[in-house]
């Protein structure tokens, strides 16, 4: 064991070397305005700009708002980017596809055996028309830290034509109508992206206005596939 002499000894050396670190870090800190005051913040643009390109989006289908018929369609869109944030777009929504899928749900059966009641349920034969989108928000962020993402939010409002029918009656009815959406892309790359949306088709029957609320997805394709960069176009 050493004596009290050399355990001062290395008390003191300890000390020293603390202070100097503290003096090091201090003169590290009072350089960082100094050494740093020029650094360029470098904000990375738009990866991909739509403006005077065509988006064509294919898409599939199902209703969810209603408990007593559940429908699935097909059909998609086509938008017209006049500018990066406002475009304008046909639509196409396809939903009798022969009763190979969709119809009426176990709730209405259960309606039906406990109630002996005559319910009726509306649905879309199909809808098409045409809207004008506008995109709030675009951004990006980080997927599991392998790749940056990019993404965009759009809202859309039209007008359709729509023809529709009911379990009771199976006979189409046409009428004007119109649509609201809310969706968004996560682009792949320059000219392909995955659409989601969530899509509200209004349209009348006989006794009363009817919503289909409709979860889409489909893959948008973006023509012409490049495009020239140009800072304005990014605002």
């Amino acid at each position: 064991m050493g004596t009290p002499k050399n355990w001062l000894q290395v008390v003191i050396a300890a000390a020293v070397v603390v202070g100097l670190c503290g003096l090091a870090s201090t003169a590290v800190a009072q350089d960082d305005p100094e050494d740093y005051g020029d650094t360029v913040h470098v904000v990375q643009p738009k990866p991909v700009l739509q403006q005077g390109r065509l988006n064509v989006t294919p898409q599939l289908g199902m209703t969810i708002n209603d408990p007593l018929y559940r429908g699935f369609s097909v059909g998609g869109r086509a938008d017209f980017y006049l500018t990066e944030r406002i475009h304008l777009g046909g639509l196409l929504q396809w939903h009798d596809i022969g009763g190979l899928i969709g119809g009426e749900t176990q709730t209405y059966s259960d309606v039906i055996g406990e109630t002996d009641a005559s319910v009726d349920a509306p649905y879309l034969n199909w809808a098409a028309g045409a809207e004008v989108g506008f995109s709030p928000l675009f951004g990006k962020f980080s997927l599991f830290n392998r790749g940056i993402i990019f993404y965009t939010v759009n809202v859309t409002a039209g007008g359709v034509w729509s023809d529709s029918s009911s379990v009771r009656t199976p006979g189409g009815e046409s009428g004007p109508g119109g649509t609201l959406s809310l969706g968004t892309q996560f682009f792949f790359n320059d000219w392909m992206a995955l659409d989601l949306e969530v899509r509200d088709v209004i349209y009348p029957t006989r006794d009363q206005i009817n919503h289909s609320v409709t979860l889409g997805a489909g893959i948008s394709l973006i023509f012409p596939r490049n495009f020239e960069y140009d800072e304005a176009q990014t605002l």
